[in-house]
């Protein structure tokens, strides 16, 4: 594992006891340092980009929003049908956006879908590492994010996770799509328009894995390259009170995201196990 090879002013990675590649961080600058490696490493080898997850725990798998909870074929499949039946409700908002795009761009207002959000920007990953998300409602419709406390948190660090996507050769025929063998990449930036601010915002990618031809793996944990881990306190002093790196600015109301506003005027119902266009409380 490459990151076992980094060693930054004394600072070397461990294995955790589920496997994990955990590398500490006591400073900005080597979280940066770090945070570039494996782009570094996993680019020049031409094999992988490497993208960014912000966690407030390192969890043992990591299953797409649809795939919670589903351990059976059957399962996953109705998953798929709940989901593309959902994208048709919204085909006249999606209607400038090309259809590979729709899933994605949906899992990135709400609903629970195959793909999994990753971000370019280690300071929006810290960001994600250091709230907690609350929703209300029977969909979870009602969405707020609490700035963690490092006094009564549980486990008072901040990760973020290293995620690989063997997707490096762009398809000319969808723009912002990357395939790999393993993995499906896509990069709402360019897949979908400006009028949808929150992938901007956010610097806002998704991935996925791919499987066989009759299913998908349902955890997608192995794609993980190594774990940042930070003191809550450490990562919340970084990131500070920054305007930009807010609710009201990650997350822009549909007053200044025309996209999600269009999304929210299609009235979806949303349902538990597909999930909704959420409400953000900024």
């Amino acid at each position: 594992m490459p990151l076992k090879k980094l060693n930054i002013r004394g600072a070397a990675a461990i294995t955790t006891a589920g496997g994990q590649v955990v590398f500490p961080v006591k400073d900005t600058h080597t979280l940066i340092q770090a945070a570039g490696y494996l782009k570094h490493v996993r680019g020049q080898q031409n094999s992988e980009l490497v993208f960014f997850r912000g966690e407030s725990k390192i969890y043992p798998t990591l299953p797409p929003t649809a795939f919670r909870g589903i351990t059976t074929k059957r399962g996953q499949s109705s998953a798929v049908q709940r989901i593309n039946k959902a994208i048709t409700h919204f085909s006249r908002p999606l209607a400038a956006t090309e259809s590979y795009a729709h899933e994605a761009l949906l899992q990135h207002y709400g609903l629970k879908t195959t793909w999994i959000d990753l971000v370019d920007n280690i300071w929006v990953a810290l960001w994600f590492a250091c709230h907690q998300a609350r929703s209300a409602g029977p969909c979870g419709e009602y969405l707020h994010f609490e700035r963690r406390v490092p006094r009564t948190d549980v486990t008072g660090k901040a990760y973020v996770l290293l995620v690989g996507a063997d997707a490096v050769a762009p398809d000319p025929a969808k723009p912002g799509l990357y395939v790999g063998r393993n993995t499906e990449l896509i990069d709402l930036r360019v897949a979908a328009p400006s009028v949808f601010v929150r992938p901007h915002a956010q610097h806002g990618l998704l991935m996925r894995m791919k499987g066989n031809q009759t299913q998908r793996p349902t955890d997608y944990s192995p794609q993980i390259r190594g774990v940042l881990e930070i003191d809550l306190s450490d990562a919340l002093e970084w990131l500070g009170n920054s305007t930009a790196l807010s609710t009201h600015s990650l997350f822009p109301p549909p007053a200044y995201d025309n996209g999600y506003s269009t999304l929210l005027q299609a009235y979806f119902p949303g349902e538990k196990n597909v999930g909704c266009i959420q409400h953000i409380g900024a």
